[in-house]
């Protein structure tokens, strides 16, 4: 009984001074048939550390979608399902897309869908312009009016 409580006190100490080598071996000291539970808990935390970075990242990539659906007007039916954090996101990603739009000069949400040909029309407002070479060989007049 004096050796066992003797070993405790020494734990007890060891615990207080922070003796890091003291503190795995009480851990290597860890009966065999708890080591399996150890392990088990340990990758159960992790699992679910896992999926709720799956879920926190489908969500944020369905409100980066829903900034494209909507052009930056988050719905009230939507907005009341959201948390604040997540409104904060939205918010703040349409003021970053907005930003980059105004700094090129062009709105990215306008058209979504390609064009169903593959031709151009040009309409020339302008004399004198010549003739132009496209990417196939071939050449188009500039001619004003056409």
């Amino acid at each position: 009984v004096n050796a066992s409580a003797a070993a405790a006190a020494a734990d007890a100490s060891a615990e207080q001074s922070g003796d890091r080598s003291s503190r795995r071996k009480k851990d290597a000291q860890l009966p065999f048939e708890s080591r399996a539970a150890v392990v088990l808990h340990d990758e159960a935390i992790r699992r679910n550390k896992r999926c709720l970075l799956a879920y926190h990242q489908y969500r944020m990539d369905r409100l980066r979608g829903l900034r494209w659906e909507t052009t930056g007007v988050l719905p009230n039916h939507i907005r009341g399902l959201l948390s604040e954090a997540e409104v904060d996101f939205f918010a703040e990603y349409d003021r970053i897309v907005s930003r980059h739009c105004a700094s090129i000069d062009l709105d990215l949400s306008s058209s979504q869908t390609p064009p169903e040909a593959d031709f151009v029309e040009v309409r020339v407002l302008q004399a004198g312009l010549g003739r132009i070479e496209t990417e196939y060989g071939g050449s188009v007049a500039l001619d004003l009016g056409t």
